[in-house]
């Protein structure tokens, strides 16, 4: 499909010093696309028009729907519908719960024997260690690399990244999505995370600390904070919690021995 527009201008009336200003405001896109996996429409999910085939690998990986990028063995994405052809049976069978998720757009979230059983043996052994100063640097720069948020306000930031550089950012209206898009790159190029951090701008929920697990990063930072059932997953698979990083701050939640 061609790259729809990811901000459109908007005529807006602004209070500048007292005054009333009439001048031109970027707004972020909020795109609706249709993910139907073998023939069933499995989600609606309302996202910014960029990368939406990794959007799309990354849900289904991150969802548990598929085991690896090999399980994909078609995917189109015509218009605003992501057709995929995925091995095995359709998705969500009979077993399988939806949960309405605390990110944007009301994600929904599968629940069911599958995804639960493979999740609960997932343990993050690296030995990975940063200087803490590193933290702050990251953060600084997945701030001032998200182009997209610079000129809407409208939009999170997620990104892969080692201790010294930032290997790839992806921005979405919704910060599941944004994450799900870094998800997706590293399934289809086959890039290893186990040695990575996983950055984000949007709040530390406990099913952003499931996608890290499944993703296999050992640190998840955020300029947010977690929600305790994000701070007992992230215990329990081993990840190191970092969250109100901002400025030259942040607080280690889990697993500190990471951070020197």
């Amino acid at each position: 499909m061609l790259q729809e527009p990811t901000y459109k201008e908007w005529a807006v009336t602004a209070c500048q010093e007292g005054n009333l200003v009439r001048k031109e405001e970027a707004v972020t896109v909020e795109f609706p696309l249709r993910l139907q996996v073998n023939g069933r429409l499995l989600v609606n999910l309302l996202c910014t028009p960029s990368h939406l085939e990794d959007l799309v690998v990354g849900f289904l990986y991150s969802e548990g729907l598929i085991a690896n990028g090999e399980d994909i063995l078609d995917l189109k994405i015509k218009d605003s519908t992501a057709e995929v052809k995925v091995r095995g049976e359709t998705v969500a069978p009979e077993g399988w719960v939806p949960w309405i998720a605390t990110g944007c757009g009301q994600n929904v979230v599968w629940s069911g024997p599958f995804r639960g059983n493979c999740l609960w043996e997932i343990k993050i052994s690296s030995p990975l260690q940063i200087p803490h100063q590193r933290i702050t640097r990251l953060i600084q720069l997945l701030q001032r690399s998200s182009i997209l948020y610079q000129k809407t306000r409208g939009v999170h930031a997620a990104a892969l990244a080692t201790p010294e550089e930032i290997l790839l950012l992806r921005e979405d209206i919704g910060r599941h999505n944004a994450v799900d898009k870094i998800v997706g790159h590293v399934l289809k190029e086959g890039l290893e995370a186990e040695d990575k951090l996983l950055l984000t701008t949007g709040r530390m929920s406990s099913e952003v600390v499931v996608k890290a697990a499944r993703l296999g990063v050992p640190v998840l930072v955020s300029r947010s904070v977690p929600s305790d059932y994000a701070l007992w997953l992230a215990e329990n698979f081993a990840i190191t919690l970092v969250g109100f990083a901002r400025g030259r701050t942040f607080k280690i939640y889990t697993h500190n021995e990471r951070i020197v």
